[in-house]
């Protein structure tokens, strides 16, 4: 009996499509750039201490009192000519508190005051001037009339009359009119200094009569406070 021809099965033929669908997947190496995470940290840490430095900045600052406007020398300070900022002053600069501004407003300009300028205790006055029974009499004075180490608030002086330029020298006590300084303005361009001296009413007219000829010369004969 003749056997049957056995079938041989013939291995099948894997597609293209199947061969990619079944390939592993493999995972790019991942390359960890230590200086990039290291930098990163450094840029963290400098971003923490700025900003802790910016704090402290404005921990250390202090409200104070600013001139808002120029307030003329003489002039009392209103509300409208100050206000308030905030500094990290040095302590040993003079300043007046915040809070204190109410206190500043009556206070007299004991100096000519500029806007953005800081108030201090120094630049102002708390008596208003004249006081009862005293006239103010202002003097424009040249360096020459004056002592070479200035004057100050609170000297008292002779406001002596003077014959002037090519005069003759009295013979007798030139009249003097005895005062005190009240205020010290700055000199002008041209070195005249403006004082404002206080002198009984009796005097006053007196002395600005004298003081409008320009023949007067200032004798300091007690000092006022440093």
């Amino acid at each position: 009996m003749t056997a049957a021809p056995s079938r041989t099965r013939s291995p099948r033929t894997a597609s293209p499509e199947s061969e990619i669908a079944s390939a592993p997947t493999i995972a790019p190496p991942v390359r960890r750039r230590k200086w990039l995470i290291a930098l990163g940290a450094a840029l963290v840490a400098t971003s923490a201490l700025g900003g802790a430095a910016v704090l402290g900045l404005v921990d250390d600052r202090e409200q104070v009192v600013a001139l808002a406007r120029d307030v003329p020398f003489g002039q009392t300070l209103t509300s409208q000519d100050l206000t308030t900022v905030r500094v990290a002053a040095d302590p040993v600069v003079a300043t007046v508190p915040g809070e204190r501004l109410q206190d500043m407003v009556g206070q007299v300009a004991g100096a000519p005051l500029h806007t953005g300028e800081l108030l201090t205790e120094a630049k102002v006055d708390a008596e208003q001037l004249p006081a009862a029974g005293q006239h103010l009499v202002a003097l424009s004075l040249r360096p020459s009339q004056i002592p070479a180490q200035g004057l100050r608030v609170g000297d008292i002086v002779q406001v002596v009359s003077t014959p002037g330029e090519g005069g003759e020298v009295p013979t007798e006590l030139p009249p003097s009119v005895t005062a005190t300084v009240a205020r010290v303005g700055e000199p002008d361009v041209d070195g005249i200094t403006v004082v404002d001296v206080q002198t009984p009413a009796t005097d006053g007219p007196v002395l600005a009569a004298r003081v409008a000829t320009g023949r007067i010369a200032v004798v300091v004969t007690s000092p006022g406070e440093s």
